[in-house]
């Protein structure tokens, strides 16, 4: 038990309608969109109440909150100037050692995922979702 946060993408793929061949397929299905794994962190509650505080009006029901290259700029700013607010909870442990550098980086990535230029789907586009667990 404990705060498990997850920085999710997801590529939303392209429908060719007048060629379903031309269709990325799985297990004989249409693919509609790839999930990534793009961060993942154990119980540094002071990114998630930043996170809840900032993007979901306060409202911590480990619901999906979808964030944008602004989001995650904005993320990183906090964490570069140690502007995360002090936050508990049961289990959340504390962020003490979370490792802000660590932290930064899964943010950059995920960032310079967002601006990738797409080589084979170039008609889909991303999401990025951040969503806890406890």
């Amino acid at each position: 038990m404990g705060l498990d946060m997850y920085l999710k993408g997801e590529k939303f793929l392209p429908t060719d309608w007048s060629d379903d061949s031309n269709n990325l397929r799985e297990d004989g299905f249409r693919v509609e969109s790839i999930n990534l794994e793009l961060g993942y962190w154990r119980k540094h509650p002071d990114l998630h109440g930043y996170i809840v505080q900032e993007f979901a009006d306060g409202v911590d029901e480990c619901q999906p909150i979808h964030l944008g290259e602004e989001d995650l700029e904005k993320i990183i700013k906090a964490v570069k100037g140690a502007d995360l607010p002090e936050t508990s909870g049961f289990f959340f442990g504390s962020s003490g050692d979370a490792g802000d550098q660590n932290t930064i980086e899964q943010l950059e990535k995920a960032i310079a995922w967002l601006n990738l230029e797409e080589t084979v789907h170039k008609e889909s586009w991303k999401s990025v979702i951040y969503q806890a667990s406890w």
